[in-house]
């Protein structure tokens, strides 16, 4: 299962799913792991089952293209650097994923905020998202038709995509590590999930107070297997390259 945050299916009404009775009072959900590890059909499975949920950007609004910080993850980096609560401003969901900050200017993973999330938010859960990591290498490298790995291998100055590859297996090592280990002393606040070998009806019992319905459980945007005709191929490589910056 993989998630594509810039050319699949949105997520059905993000911002504007009633909420279930109760829920304002239920601790939040951050998915925790890294893009492409199914961030997108998780929230797709928070929103469909009554909560909101936002999923790497806020949802469009009348003025969005005039607002450059939509994205979640440079929202949560800007509160930090301005010491406020990480979550100030957008505290009004019950599910947060895909907090990458890629653009042209810098990259910025929030994920890595964890400790600050629940210094702010002591009583959140923390969902590790994972899944094979070389099948995660190889979805980063062809997410937005290669687009993403090529403004990640710029600026990091890296010469090519060998390098650009063991960076990422080094920060997932120790991404996945930092967590564990943070997490020790609260095992209660931490759920992790492997997309390949965990059901999702294990997860909706570890979260029994949310309502989870694993039907709603959809693997969005899959690209593996996907065979496109070579006119539409061309043109969405072109387009991730060259689309206008408020689209993406």
């Amino acid at each position: 299962m993989q998630d594509d945050s810039e050319n699949s299916e949105p997520v059905p009404q993000v911002s504007g799913t009633a909420p279930l009775p109760g829920a304002a009072r239920l601790p939040r959900v951050v998915a925790v792991g890294f893009n492409k590890c199914g961030t997108r059909s998780f929230a797709h499975l928070f929103a469909r089952s009554g909560h909101r949920a936002v999923h790497q950007k806020l949802p469009a609004g009348l003025f969005s293209r005039f607002w450059r910080t939509r994205k979640i993850g440079r929202i949560m980096r800007l509160n930090v650097e301005a010491d406020r609560a990480v979550f100030h401003g957008i505290e009004d969901y019950v599910f947060y994923g895909d907090l990458i900050d890629s653009s042209a200017e810098g990259s910025f993973d929030a994920n890595c905020l964890f400790p600050r999330i629940l210094a702010d938010y002591p009583d959140t859960i923390l969902l590790l998202n994972w899944r094979d990591r070389e099948d995660w290498i190889r979805s980063r490298l062809q997410h937005g038709h290669g687009e993403f790995a090529a403004r990640e291998l710029g600026l990091r100055g890296l010469a090519n995509l060998d390098q650009l590859a063991e960076a990422w297996r080094r920060e997932w090592d120790q991404h996945l590590a930092a967590v564990r280990r943070f997490m020790i002393s609260r095992p209660e606040q931490l759920v992790e999930f492997h997309l390949d070998r965990d059901q999702i009806e294990d997860l909706v019992r570890r979260l029994p107070d949310y309502g989870l319905r694993g039907e709603h459980f959809r693997d969005i945007g899959r690209s593996r297997d996907r065979h496109l005709p070579a006119v539409v191929g061309r043109f969405k490589r072109w387009w991730s390259r060259h689309r206008p910056r408020s689209a993406r």
